[in-house]
């Protein structure tokens, strides 16, 4: 299991220490996720055997744990938020350039069968002029009004 997230992390690229940082981060929030209620459970546990001895609750032993469990779940709070967002961004960056590898893959076949100083001649049926394709966006030299 830890060979695959590590093969995963690795696939990531220039964002791989942020998966790595993400992933340590889902652990740490699993961890608090299994703490706090073991905290709410021992601030019952107290409120409890101070009422079956007909008595206050111990506030000097109380408040400690009920710190401890309001930082926890304002921990898992904003923590799990922070993940999310990153990943979310995580996952928008990689399909970007996902997407744009794959869009480059044509022009690059295209690039490799006719060099950048070839020019694609076509001729239309309709008129005698020839008509001059270039793949670049500078191409002026055209005697008809479309390019690619």
């Amino acid at each position: 299991m830890i060979r695959l997230y590590a093969r995963v992390l690795g696939l990531l690229g220039p964002q791989r220490k942020l998966g790595w940082v993400l992933a340590l981060a889902n652990v740490a929030l699993a961890a608090a996720g299994l703490a706090e209620p073991v905290l709410f459970g021992r601030i019952i546990d107290a409120l409890a055997s101070a009422q079956g001895f007909g008595g206050t609750p111990d506030w000097p032993k109380l408040t400690p744990l009920v710190t401890a469990w309001v930082g926890f779940a304002l921990f898992l709070i904003l923590c799990g938020a922070l993940v999310a967002l990153y990943a979310d961004r995580l996952a928008h960056k990689r399909r970007q350039v996902v997407l744009s590898d794959q869009l480059q893959n044509p022009f690059d076949i295209l690039e490799f069968h006719h060099p950048p100083g070839r020019i694609f001649r076509l001729k239309p049926e309709a008129t005698r002029s020839t008509c001059i394709f270039r793949l670049k966006p500078e191409a002026t030299r055209s005697t008809c009004s479309f390019r690619l």
